[in-house]
């Protein structure tokens, strides 16, 4: 057995996104099968909880599968436990499970750990069906050599005794048996370098595997990411990124680059950065959006994406202006030029990424000038990131005359929801609203800041990863600094579990004001602080471990709570194809 590298854990207490921008979904999941309802989880646990492990291998003998061997590790109070597997598995060992039907395995309820090991296609190609679909091209392929594979999900319900209804964690985690790495969607099996770089409280992992040649320079990549992670304000950024470079010598993909899951994604090592076409960033701008489209909203999704993915590169100076207008003037061209955004029947020649960048980007320009640049379309992105269900074209228009005026937001309605063109702006109207940049907010935690006090008053001064008593209370401090060049307002989330507070001002360029978080834990468990761009993972310890639980026999309603987010992040594989201008 070789060594097992490359583990990603996901705990399934936070309702994640699911990465969007598709091209060509790929599904797996049986949407009758009650294995892909979402549901929410726990905050905070004290090791009571079911972990699945899913653990890749290659398989060289049979071309184009990988193994999976998926194993649980299971609180005492589980009774029951059924695991549903991909509808294309091919089941080749169990032990402690019995088969029920085709998909679903059955725990004994006497072995302690628990397993099943299957046999799935790792190919996966385009949807030929799809608008920009290639017949006979990959999104995902396993070689002679290595793989790059969407990562197989395997459902799970289950019952249990005692406890309140929301209190056992469902963790899942890949591991890679050999060379390799994963994220929660993504996995490369293979040998590779990894590299990383943190940034803006972001770990960006840029897998480069051994066939694969690098078109730009592993720095020069995390400067792109970084900067866009940087000028990209529009709510909580994920811990880590995981970036793959995609071999390019003997495979012909389907798409340019590809993001799925929360924030994992792939791009071909043969993409440059010096392009407004930069599909680095373009992917990475799909891990910030957190909205819910409506097939009116639908072309946000690759407008903003191929819009940043060309502002900032311009912004970077890795481009001249004159690059970046032609292509943003691509989507004054015929057909998509006639294209209506909120209807994508109607989409022609890509227009929600053509038509719809110069739109975005016309839109971003009018708000930075009705403002005097406070508001911009970063702005109305937060504010679409935070909005509670789908979003619909008239929720999008509001958003957009509240950042600025009635006229913009009518502006909105205009170019999405006629066939009507905005003309690409001239260098001088760009520097005119763009030269001041908004007002953006760096949020700066005092490391020296925390400290815990214990219910006797007594102080101690802990680290970012702490260990507390129950009934002690930690106090932090936040900083926050307009690095903008306009005054503008701000938004400061603390987040403990379900418990927020928010601190709200506004600041002058180069201003800062600094902000005192508490909290008191109450009870044990281990807990996730957000604030600002920051998150603490905190430990909070009994100090009397003697309870007693009743024992009470609770059903759980369906497979859909147990298997939380597990079938939904399987549910939908993001494809982004780009055409060169």
């Amino acid at each position: 057995m070789r060594r097992v590298v490359g583990i990603c854990v996901v705990v399934l207490a936070v309702v994640c996104f699911v990465g969007v921008g598709a091209a060509h979904p790929v599904t797996d999941t049986d949407p009758e099968s009650g294995f892909d309802q979402p549901t929410d989880a726990p905050t905070a646990h004290s090791g009571d909880e079911i972990r699945q492990t899913t653990t890749l291998d290659r398989t060289p003998e049979r071309r184009g599968e990988i193994t999976a061997t998926v194993s649980f590790e299971l609180s005492s109070r589980v009774t029951e436990l059924t695991a549903r597997l991909p509808e294309d598995a091919t089941v080749t060992s169990t032990n402690g499970f019995s088969r029920e039907t085709d998909r679903e395995y059955a725990w004994d309820e006497r072995t302690e750990t628990p397993t099943v090991t299957y046999r799935v296609a790792a190919d996966r190609q385009v949807d030929a069906d799809g608008p920009l679909a290639e017949e006979g091209q990959y999104l995902f392929v396993d070689t002679d050599e290595w793989a790059l594979v969407r990562i197989p999900s395997t459902g799970a319900r289950w019952t249990r005794t005692g406890g309140e209804d929301d209190d056992l964690a469902f963790v899942r985690e890949t591991a890679i048996d050999g060379p390799g790495a994963a994220g929660d969607r993504i996995a490369f099996l293979g040998e590779h370098e990894l590299e990383t770089h943190t940034a803006h409280g972001q770990t960006f992992r840029l897998v480069v595997p051994d066939a694969a040649e690098l078109d730009a320079p592993v720095e020069a990549i995390f400067e792109s990411l970084s900067y866009a992670s940087n000028a990209l304000r529009v709510g909580e950024r994920d811990d880590e990124v995981l970036v793959i470079a995609a071999p390019t010598d003997s495979i012909e993909w389907g798409v340019r680059g590809l993001q799925t899951g929360e924030s994992d994604m792939w791009v071909q090592d043969t993409e440059p950065l010096d392009s407004p076409l930069n599909v680095w960033v373009h992917e990475y701008v799909h891990t910030r959006q957190g909205f819910q489209p409506t097939a009116e909203t639908e072309w946000l999704i690759e407008a903003t994406a191929t819009y940043y993915a060309a502002l900032f590169t311009l912004e970077e100076n890795r481009i001249a202006f004159d690059e970046f207008d032609r292509y943003l003037r691509t989507g004054t061209d015929e057909p998509q030029s006639t294209a209506v955004l909120s209807d994508p029947s109607s989409w022609q020649n890509d227009a929600d990424y053509q038509k719809g960048a110069l739109v975005a980007g016309e839109l971003d320009r009018q708000l930075r000038m009705t403002t005097d640049g406070e508001s911009s379309l970063e702005t109305v992105f937060r504010s679409l990131n935070s909005h509670d269900g789908e979003l619909s074209a008239s929720g999008f228009e509001r958003y957009v005359a509240d950042a600025s005026t009635t006229a913009v937001g009518e502006a909105a309605a205009h170019y999405t929801r006629t066939g009507a063109t905005p003309q690409m702006w001239s260098s001088d109207d760009h520097a005119a609203a763009f030269g001041q940049t908004p007002a953006r907010f760096h949020f700066a935690l005092d490391n020296d800041s925390l400290i815990a006090t214990a219910p006797n008053g007594s102080k101690r001064t802990v680290g970012l990863s702490p260990t507390l008593t129950v009934g002690e209370t930690l106090t932090l401090t936040q900083t926050v600094h307009n690095v903008g060049d306009t005054v503008g307002s701000y938004e400061l989330p603390f987040v403990v579990g379900n418990q927020t507070s928010t601190e709200t001002g506004r600041l002058s360029p180069g201003e800062s004001v600094t902000h005192e978080f508490s909290h008191t834990f109450d009870e044990s468990g281990s807990y996730t602080i957000t604030v600002g761009d920051e998150q603490l993972d905190i430990r909070v310890e009994s100090v009397d471990t003697d309870t007693t639980d009743s024992p009470v026999e609770i059903e759980t309603p369906g497979f859909g709570v147990a298997v939380a987010l597990l079938a939904v992040v399987s549910a939908v594989i993001v494809a982004s194809r780009y055409r060169p201008s």
